[in-house]
């Protein structure tokens, strides 16, 4: 993930995150950054400083989890996944990359909650 000032563009830190992000939140109050990940992590950033952010923890979330949202009043993220099955077989060199269906009754939301400080 990089960070930048928006009022001139300018990158002031990267920080390593998930394969496949999608979703992505600031919290102003806690100064904490979340990048959802299909990799099934949820990335929790902190802000030490408007120009040095660290790594705090990677969660697990679950298959393909990356859409996100965040409750700015509770702090809570809720991420939506599901189980998948195996990928179409039929997918060709024009589509190649068909994604698997999605298994009937396995959606879940997966809240996660911040039980301390950093």
């Amino acid at each position: 993930m990089a960070i930048s000032n928006y009022t001139n563009g300018t990158v002031v830190a990267t920080v390593p995150i998930g394969e496949g992000v999608d979703g992505a939140g600031y919290d102003p109050k806690l100064r904490d950054a979340y990048a959802s990940n299909a990799d099934g992590t949820l990335t929790v950033i902190h802000q030490d400083s408007p120009d040095k952010y660290h790594v705090v923890e990677t969660i697990p979330t679950g298959e393909r989890g990356r859409n996100m949202g965040l409750d700015p009043a509770s702090h809570r993220i809720y991420i939506a996944s599901a189980k998948f099955g195996p990928a179409p077989a039929d997918s060709t060199p024009a589509n190649p990359r068909r994604r698997p269906p999605m298994i009937p009754g396995s959606f879940t939301v997966v809240v996660v909650e911040r039980t301390s400080s950093h």
